[in-house]
């Protein structure tokens, strides 16, 4: 069975839930999937398969990972993906306090993929009343392939941002991206978009970080512990 026998949907869902996992190409996901459920892959065959059986699958192929990112990966394959972004509003110049966010994300409502691999970076005008998506910024494949160093390429895509939301992100790059003035910060893969912008706004609406106060244009109070995953 070769890629252009498969639905477009179930193409895209295939891609979206490789991006969730850890070293996994679309076409060595493929390869899993054809190992759990036989050859002719389809979307009776798919709603079929279960964690264990995918996870199991996966180490089979030499792909390590945890039950949430499995679970993860699962659910983005098996249900339609139907929802689309809001359109970008234009930003708000007149809003104190704000700052502006990037999600490395191909999917519209989570944060899901790898910082080296996603597609689009869904930038964010936030402040602690206000969240407005304001742009898409998608990766050109060629100016990259270009470029001396594709971390770099990718940090000056969002280098006005001061927050990066990511599912995951190596060593070198999240050095790179902090040399460029972002703080990044790797999220369960799958969760919510909106949630985490919840999250920050509740941060900028209590005592910000330094760091993030002095994007702010706020006198930094007293230091407080601002959670990260390294």
């Amino acid at each position: 069975m070769n890629r252009s026998s498969l639905s477009r949907e179930l193409a895209l869902r295939i891609g979206l839930a490789a991006r969730a996992l850890p070293d996994t190409s679309p076409k060595l996901f493929v390869s899993v999937l054809r190992a759990c459920a036989g050859p002719l892959l389809d979307e009776r065959k798919i709603a079929q398969l279960g964690e264990a059986q995918l996870q199991q699958a996966l180490g089979n192929f030499g792909v390590t990972t945890d039950a949430g990112t499995v679970r993860n990966a699962l659910d983005l394959l098996q249900h339609p993906a139907t929802q689309t972004q809001p359109a970008p509003q234009p930003r708000l110049a007149d809003l104190p306090g704000s700052i502006l966010v990037a999600v490395g994300s191909d999917d519209p409502q989570r944060v899901v993929g790898h910082f080296g691999s996603c597609r689009h970076f869904l930038v964010y005008q936030v402040s602690a009343g206000e969240a407005r998506l304001i742009d898409v910024r998608s990766v050109d494949s060629e100016a990259q392939r270009r470029h001396d160093d594709k971390n770099a390429y990718r940090a000056q895509l969002i280098a006005d941002c001061r927050v990066l939301y990511v599912g995951s992100i190596g060593g070198p790059a999240a050095a790179k991206i902090i040399k460029y003035g972002l703080h990044p910060i790797k999220t369960e893969q799958g969760e919510a978009i909106n949630q985490v912008i919840h999250q920050l706004q509740s941060v900028l609406s209590q005592t910000p970080p330094p760091w993030l106060a002095k994007s702010m244009g706020m006198a930094p109070a007293a230091r407080i512990c601002f959670e990260q995953e390294s």
